[in-house]
């Protein structure tokens, strides 16, 4: 069910964030989305989701027992496009109530700023990168949706000034995690997308990797180095690739697929 799991203490040691990579098992979804599909997007039956979703909240609620004695009744989540934007977790263009648990989606985003405790959110991959900023000094998140094109627009440069706007935060004070995504090992690029790559990175060649004649594009390399640039130095890069790691769902590998999520939650 869980690939990685974390807490991570804000400052004052008050509070903190709980943190969680799904992969795809334990869950009821039927093949090809077997078993924990986390996404109503891909094809998969609505009721089995939302019965995916509610097993996964149990079980993360379990795993820090400070949460014992909180009822969790929310789950917030974006409709990914692969673009730029930022949204609050108070946002809400939609929202549907689903055993016990109200699924909130506050739209169009790729990147999705926590402001409330106790209210989890999560960000859904199957190739891309989930990426979690903690602002341990102000307590507060964001999960960042970080697929080719986020990568490219710098979307975590853009998080961090999204983040600094509202909540004055400063990159000495951020952890940053990336999850399980496509590695250079298995993302083979062609001619278009190493000239795309050439127009917004000066140095586009330590980003690639060449294999008989065939250009691979190293993504997690891009997201530390623009770590690095922006100054957040308290950082965990996952090393697991979701397509050659059966573990995990891939768009790339497998066309039809379900989703895995990387689930994080304010505590204090």
């Amino acid at each position: 069910m869980f690939a990685y799991t974390d807490f991570i203490p804000n400052a004052s040691k008050n509070g903190g964030v709980l943190f969680a990579l799904s992969n795809r098992y334990g869950g009821y979804s039927k093949p090809p989305y077997e078993s924990l599909n986390l996404a109503f997007h891909t094809g998969d039956e609505s009721a089995v989701v939302e019965r995916n979703i509610t097993h996964i909240l149990e079980h993360f609620t379990k795993l820090d027992s400070r949460l014992d004695s909180q009822s969790i009744h929310t789950l917030t989540y974006m409709t990914q496009i692969h673009a730029l934007h930022c949204a609050l977790d108070t946002d809400c263009a939609q929202e549907r109530e689903s055993m016990g648990i109200r699924l909130r989606n506050v739209g169009e985003a790729d990147a999705l700023l926590l402001t409330r405790p106790y209210t989890p959110a999560m960000v859904l991959v199957a190739d891309c990168n989930p990426i979690l900023f903690f602002d341990c000094a102000h307590n507060v998140a964001t999960l960042i949706h970080a697929g080719r094109a986020g990568v490219f627009g710098r979307i975590c440069s853009k998080t961090l000034a999204y983040m600094r706007e509202h909540y004055g935060t400063r990159a000495s004070d951020v952890f940053a995690f990336v999850g399980a995504g496509i590695r250079k090992c298995c993302y083979e690029i062609q001619e278009d997308v190493r000239k795309e790559l050439e127009r917004v990175c000066s140095e586009p060649m330590r980003y690639i990797q060449m294999r008989e004649n065939r250009y691979f594009l190293d993504l997690a390399l891009m997201l530390a180095d623009e770590l690095q640039n922006l100054g957040i130095v308290n950082t965990r890069v996952l090393p697991q690739c979701s397509s050659c790691e059966g573990e995990f769902f891939s768009y790339r590998r497998d066309g039809v697929s379900g989703r895995f999520a990387l689930i994080a939650m304010l505590v204090g």
